[in-house]
């Protein structure tokens, strides 16, 4: 099941990638700014854990125990509703070829369940759609588009993991839940 997943990864990452190239006008990701990683809940499914956990195994030794110090640290605190990810080091993600989901898509504008659109919080770090974002009026200004508006993309997790795509790629993606609790119900001594 993990090579299924992988190749749906694959597949997404080409969606993701034409989807940050159409708004290139609007991004502001770089490697080592990790706003987005530094306060979360980072809901992940049990696949992506799973999946997650097999990279994870395959670091060096002097990463995993960093890692094990964050997971440690991070568990000790474990109810917070938002927190660090312990898989950062350095303002750069440790197993970033095994991220999940929710990590490949953020920093674009997407819809909510209410076919509203969502803007990513680091728009008021001014990034993201800042260029194109009224804060005062909390919503994108039409007004400043220099040559085309940014798009929102039905990048929700419901879809991107839904049955179709689990029928389409053979694939489960189990239960959902934050990170913190996924981390808290395994033993690293022994991974």
């Amino acid at each position: 099941m993990i090579t299924r997943y992988r190749e749906y990864l694959k597949f997404l990452d080409n969606k993701l990638t034409k989807m940050f190239e159409a708004q290139k006008p609007f991004i502001k990701c770089q490697k080592g700014c990790a706003y987005c990683c530094k306060e979360g809940e980072y809901p992940v499914s049990e696949l992506e854990y799973i999946n997650m956990m097999f990279y994870y195994n395959e670091l060096e030794d002097s990463i995993k125990d960093k890692i094990n110090e964050n997971i440690s640290t991070l568990l000790k605190k474990h109810r917070e509703k938002l927190y660090e990810c312990p898989f950062l080091i350095n303002n750069q993600c440790s197993i970033y070829p095994a991220r999940a989901i929710i990590c490949r898509t953020f920093g674009l504008i997407s819809y909510d369940d209410k076919d509203k659109k969502r803007i990513p919080f680091c728009v008021n770090l001014d990034l993201n759609y800042a260029n194109v974002y009224d804060k005062n009026l909390k919503q994108i200004v039409t007004e400043v588009f220099e040559g085309h508006e940014p798009l929102a993309y039905n990048i929700g997790r419901k879809f991107l993991r839904g049955p179709k795509i689990e029928k389409e790629f053979d694939i489960f993606f189990g239960e959902d839940k934050p990170l913190v609790e996924w981390l808290a119900e395994e033993d690293f001594g022994n991974i």
